[in-house]
């Protein structure tokens, strides 16, 4: 623990400026639980400028009655410094069944999961307490006071209840008197946890076994003196006395003067110890320790807005009859907790007159038991995984029970349910003083309202028609109920995770989910599943959540699990034991690993070394990330530049020396068999000392056999300049046992990308291009050919506009948006709009070289263009907070404008990160995937709410790709340039898009289609030549710069006309026109059937390119 006594010093000259009397009573002791050092006002914390209190983007909360004047609620809270979940507990102090108290682990020097001391005391909510000695005698570090008697002292600031009811924040100063014989004594230290100079300290049988070693120190001048039944019994000098005190016996410790004062007792002396506190302990229910004083006559106090972390705290309303009890999570993507100032400004909104921050980090925790629900919860989520051991807490109880139904807390672990399924409902029912109260389920009749939702079977509700709604459950008079959404029939399954791998002895959980044809989704319950699998090597177990688990019956196999819910299967490949392997030792040099690096003016270079340590050659790879500004990488290639790897790999992992990495991003690259290049993270810093094992994770999906292609070392920030080397030895991967999947399904078409029919003439159109990755000195580079390429095609076609949604240039230089503008005006005659993508940051960290080419609207746009609102959104950095904040309150504001606006008939969103990657990796989407689940609710709700049609395109993953989430589409359009991310059956394509717009008069409700066109050099033809009476495929391929081929079908839009004797239709066709047939071509199949022999033209249409060809049946 780093700063200890700088932290413990900002502490207490703190409570010297904020409390009166305050008096240096004792050094800091040695250990302590971590959070206290966040009280200190580290360099930089407090800088002018710095945003002082994050503004809220969006909040949710709950609330709801666990006992009589006692009320629990959770929020999950996103701002402007990321989310926040935290929860509060409101207590009536007043109320007379309503008991507060000092929760122990027993003695003062111990220790224990919070809620073991509640359920030893029988409370029913409370909150760890005071920060402690952690790592050693676990006591408290502040004054305690249990049912009005004192347990130990502390200096710091105390929480506490007086026996009339009332919370207040001050000191607990021990006064305490060693009276023996005419000699006396002053000590002001009870069951300390340290002690020093010239202290006097008095423990009792309170303080427990805890070894108190630690208090000698480095000097002579310890003595304590053992009191039996009042009397000197035996003295120890520069000694402890190390038993466990009995309640008839008590020790006085000292050093320095205090030493000297003991050294006078004599055995067999009488000795009075007298305590007393001020304020007067026998006047309070209880006390707890504490840390920084946040808020005092209502007035925030605390200015420190440094380190974020998990947070809890005590406050009290202005008249001290209401306590509120605080927890906020932390150091977690769900919650990134709170600065001090935060905590303050927090706790002051929740009606604190004063408020005190207690022990955070890990020690955070909250315990309750639900409205309706027997038994104690942890409702926050402690950042270490679990509960802490604390050695104190602040309890509630309520022990009033009226037996009389008030309500029913109805829960479901999902309020959404498919028609034709089922879901099932809970009812916790709670009395009239909020207590939990049993119920005979057959007396709780259950209701759909309206009754066409569906009907009950006991608590599951079986759903028929889409709606929504409320489940209502009711005994006698007393009703109550919960929202329930009644979703469409489900067309497509899923099973999360899509591949499960089990170590040996391990379980893993699943869960079954669906969509509706609007994109809906939601989990369905095992009852409406049947499962099939190979029962000898796995068995599956239903949980309550709705999820099962999977239990391995056999060291290592490997099974397909089928799962089907009406006409709907969908597969996963279930495997057991993962065996390592080592594929690359580094001791044949012979065939050896080639070095790469980018951007050209990187310095780097990769040799074979003896490393002792590892007993033989490893990999040094040297860099130099000095040279530029850019993004700068380091490779390790293998042999060939592509390495097989054997078998079904899961894990990839590698022994890395970190002595030099400063901190870069460590990552390895593999191509699968789709030939799809999948980039996946080793190690997000190369900060540790000595040799490391670092591995990934294969991402499900992958086509296997897979081939390690390189390994290496990155930089993306500009600002961090340095140089450097890694060593590395003994590549490995982890293998399961082979399993042959079924051939992955083509993706399921979209109904807005058209097929086989062009956009309507009545529709105005415009054109959406992105991943350009233009470089101004390779004017010659297939990015530049296929921009210009796309951009004369549109040049004569009737386009409103074209927006360019992000990496139109590869690296952020004035020379790179100069060339690109360039070629943008020279071909476009209509005007255009641009967001920034990650690469208009790449060289900067920023984006004002692009705002100064294409100005400041660049950053942020809105406008309406004939009924349909366009909004385009930064997401340079990763997400929109991380890349401007205010763009969350921009996006809202103007998402409530369009509701009412009547100009508005749709919305469209354009930025260029999705908010989810179709790639397996899932390297391409937000960020922070909680944000990006946000906007898609924001989207969804403004399109529910109003009855507007929205939408999403976004860019980025290399791959064009088009999904229906929750009533809205989401388009990602494939990249102009670079390289291609996705599989080349999956949208793996180069590509633009061009919309069409029907504006919807008289409120009609608009329409979009999309035109996805693939940048072509040409089109072939495999098979020219087919058996008369046999339906077969037409094997068309679309061909592209750099001789990139990929099957010529959905996602492109292709259109297919033909001669005399061709019928081209996706249905059946009648007898007359099979009698004047040659041939039937179905083009959502791309296959043709001849009915007789002889020859038919099909013209094949993709983009602006148009290719006949002459088939014969035979």
């Amino acid at each position: 623990m780093n700063s200890l006594k700088k932290g413990l010093l900002f502490w207490l000259t703190l409570l010297m400026i904020l409390t009166p009397g305050f008096t240096w009573a004792q050094e800091p002791p040695i250990h302590e639980s971590g959070e206290l050092l966040s009280l200190q006002k580290e360099e930089g914390s407090l800088k002018a400028g710095v945003q002082q209190t994050a503004e809220v983007i969006h909040e949710e909360s709950e609330e709801e009655q666990i006992g009589t004047g006692i009320s629990l609620t959770q929020f999950k809270r996103f701002d402007t410094r990321g989310w926040i979940e935290g929860a509060s507990l409101t207590v009536s102090l007043s109320e007379p069944t309503v008991h507060t108290d000092l929760l122990t682990a027993g003695k003062v020097a111990n220790s224990a999961p919070l809620s073991r001391q509640m359920q030893d005391a029988g409370a029913i909510a409370g909150v760890n307490g005071d920060f402690f000695d952690i790592g050693n005698t676990q006591a408290a570090l502040g004054a305690e006071v249990q049912s009005g008697k004192v347990r130990k002292s502390g200096n710091s600031l105390t929480a506490s209840v007086t026996k009339d009811r009332l919370g207040q924040i001050s000191q607990l100063l021990l006064q305490g008197t060693i009276t023996a014989g005419d000699k006396s004594h002053s000590f002001n230290l009870l069951n300390s946890p340290s002690l020093g100079g010239d202290q006097l300290g008095v423990y009792t049988a309170e303080w427990g076994e805890a070894s108190r070693q630690h208090l000698i120190g480095t000097g002579n001048d310890f003595v304590e003196v053992l009191l039996e039944n009042g009397k000197v019994s035996q003295t120890f000098e520069s000694s402890v006395y190390s038993r466990p005190l009995t309640e008839s016996q008590t020790l006085l410790s000292g050093k320095g003067k205090a030493g000297l004062f003991l050294k006078q007792l004599q055995p067999g002396l009488e000795v009075k110890v007298e305590i007393k506190t001020n304020p007067d302990y026998q006047k309070l229910s209880f006390a707890v320790g504490g840390g920084a004083l946040l808020v005092k006559e209502g007035k925030v106090v605390t200015s420190d807005n440094g380190p974020l972390h998990p947070r809890t705290a005590v406050g009290f309303s202005k008249d001290g009859k209401k306590m509120i009890l605080a927890t906020v999570d932390g150091r977690s993507k769900d919650s990134r907790g709170m600065t001090l100032l935060e905590l303050a400004h927090w706790m002051k909104e929740q009606g604190a007159w004063t408020a005190l921050n207690l022990d955070g980090g890990g020690s955070s925790t909250m315990i309750a038991r639900r409205q309706g629900v027997e038994g104690l919860q942890v409702i926050n989520t402690p950042s270490d995984g679990a509960e802490r051991p604390v050695p104190n807490g602040v309890g509630i109880w309520n022990d009033k029970k009226t037996g009389v139904l008030k309500g029913m807390k109805l829960e479901s672990y999902s309020h959404r349910v498919f028609s034709g399924l089922s879901r099932t409902f809970r009812a916790n029912a709670y009395d009239t003083a909020y207590a939990p109260l049993k119920l005979d389920p057959k007396k709780i009749h259950w209701k759909a309202r309206p009754a066409s939702l569906g009907y009950f079977d006991g608590s599951v509700l079986k759903a028929k028609h889409p709606g929504k709604g409320k489940v209502e459950a009711g005994v006698l008079a007393i009703k109550s109920n919960t929202p329930i959404h009644v979703l469409g029939k489900p067309v497509s399954l899923f099973i999360e995770p899509k591949q499960i791998g089990l170590e040996k002895g391990k379980t893993s959980r699943f869960l079954v989910t669906g969509k509706d044809k609007n994109g809906y989704r939601t989990f369905i319950e095992p009852r409406d599943i049947q499962f099939t699998y190979d029962q000898q090597v796995i068995e599956l177990k239903e949980n309550e959540d709705g999820s099962l688990s999977v239990i391995p019956k056999v060291d290592k196999g490997a099974t397909l699990l089928t799962a089907r819910v009406g006409d709907l299967t969908v597969q996963a490949g279930v495997t057991v034991g993962l065996e390592e392997k080592v594929i690359e030792t580094f001791e044949n040099t012979t065939n050896p690993w080639t070095f790469s690096k980018a951007p050209a003016e990187t310095v780097g270079k990769l040799s074979y070394v003896d490393s002792p340590e590892r007993n033989g050659k490893v990999i040094r790879l040297d860099y130099d990330f000095t040279r530029s500004t850019r993004t700068r990488a380091v490779y390790a290639l293998p042999p060939g530049g592509l390495m097989v790897l054997p078998g079904d790999v899961k894990k990839i992992g590698v022994h890395v020396y970190g002595d030099h990495g400063n901190g870069h991003w460590l990552r390895t690259r593999i191509k699968d068999a789709a030939g799809v290049y999948h980039t996946l993270d080793l190690a997000a810093k190369v900060d540790w000392k000595g040799w490391k094992y670092v591995e990934a994770t294969v991402p499900s999906g992958v086509q296997y056999p897979i081939q390690l292609n390189q390994i290496y070392l990155v930089e993306p920030d500009a600002k961090r300049q340095d140089t450097g080397y890694i060593l590395f030895d003994d590549v490995k991967i982890h293998v399961t046992e082979k399993l042959d999947l079924p051939k992955k399904q083509k993706p399921v078409r979209h109904p807005m990308v058209l097929q086989n029919r062009a956009i309507p003439g009545s529709m105005w159109k415009y054109a959406v291009f992105n991943d350009m990755h233009v470089v101004s000195t390779n004017p010659e580079s297939k990015d530049v050919k296929n921009l210009v390429q796309a951009l004369q095609e549109i040049s004569d076609e009737k386009v409103d506009f074209v927006i360019f949604n992000g990496d139109l240039v590869d690296m952020d230089t004035p020379e790179n948006y100069a060339f690109v503008k360039e070629i943008i005006e020279k071909h476009l005659k209509v005007p255009y709009y641009v967001t920034p993508g990650n690469h208009e940051t790449y060289g900067s960290g920023n984006i004002d070289n692009f705002i100064k080419a294409f100005g400041s609207n660049a950053a942020f746009h809105s406008f309406v263009h004939k009924g349909t609102h366009f909004i385009l959104v930064n997401t340079s950095l990763g997400g929109l907070r991380v890349s401007d904040t205010e763009q969350w309150f921009k996006l809202k504001q103007l998402l409530e404008q369009s509701k009412t606006d009547d100009q508005v008939q749709q919305l469209v969103l354009l930025g260029h990160h999705p908010v989810q990657d179709p790639n397996p990796a899932k390297n391409s989407q937000f960020s922070d995937s909680k944000e990006g689940e946000l906007l898609q609710k924001w989207l969804t709700q403004f399109s529910e709410e109003s009855g507007k049609p929205a939408s999403m395109i976004g860019a980025h993953a290399h791959v064009n790709h088009w999904d229906q989430l929750d009533g809205i589409p989401y388009a990602v359009i494939g990249p102009v340039g670079k390289q291609l991310y996705g599989a080349k059956d999956e949208g793996g394509f180069y590509s633009y898009a061009v919309f069409g717009v029907q504006s919807g008069p008289n409120r009609r409700r608009p329409q979009m289609v999309a035109d996805i066109r693939p940048i072509l050099s040409d089109i072939t033809l495999e098979k020219e030549t087919y058996s008369v009476g046999k339906e077969e495929k037409v094997p068309l391929t679309g061909v592209q710069a750099a001789g990139w081929t990929f099957p010529l079908d959905y996602p492109a839009t292709v259109l297919y006309s033909g001669s005399q004797g061709l019928v081209i239709s996706e249905t059946d066709v009648n007898r007359g026109q099979s009698q004047r047939a040659i041939a039937l071509f179905n083009p959502r199949k791309q296959t043709i059937q001849f009915i007789r022999p002889g020859r038919v033209e099909l013209t094949v249409q993709s983009s602006d390119f148009r290719k006949t060809f002459i088939l014969e049946g035979k």
